[in-house]
């Protein structure tokens, strides 16, 4: 019987997981210490601070379900952060950008599972805005997960 060769090279990239989480978590905690809930501060022109707590998925999604959908969130996103370290230890073959990718990934799921596992909701703060349309607010864990989402997806799509 053949054992398969995983790279697990490829979990030299957590580093870059922890350091998105531990940012995430810092610039929370900066929001929480200086803004009160609701508080609302322009940055730049079309960017604001505005602090809020989102007891939903993204976007504000499921925000009024109770708590046992809280905690089948919860079980979901430790899930899918177990896939992706998997995902990382056994692809062989791919570039750099699906490590980082998935990395980002693992990265901001942490930063928001800690959220609502120690809070029960996630901090959220960015405000982008044109005029009178505003983006759902967001924090630096969406980012690392959006980001990462489109790095995949692209690379995906030109390697195939």
């Amino acid at each position: 019987m053949q054992h398969k060769k995983y790279n697990h090279k490829n979990l030299k990239w957590l580093w870059l997981s922890i350091l998105l989480m531990l940012l995430d978590i810092e610039t929370k905690y900066l929001i929480k210490t200086h803004f009160l809930v609701g508080e609302i501060l322009s940055v730049l022109p079309g960017i604001n601070f505005y602090y809020i707590h989102n007891s939903g998925l993204a976007f504000g999604i499921f925000a009024n379900v109770d708590l046992y959908y809280r905690w089948t969130f919860i079980w979901i996103t430790i899930l899918i952060i177990i896939a992706f370290v998997i995902t990382l230890y056994k692809m062989i073959g791919y570039s750099k950008y699906y490590s980082v990718s998935c990395s980002m990934i693992i990265g901001g799921a942490l930063g928001n599972l800690l959220d609502r596992v120690l809070y029960g909701t996630v901090v959220d703060f960015i405000d982008i805005y044109i005029k009178s349309w505003h983006w759902p607010t967001f924090n630096i864990a969406d980012m690392a997960i959006c980001i990462g989402t489109i790095v995949l997806i692209i690379k995906h799509y030109y390697d195939c």
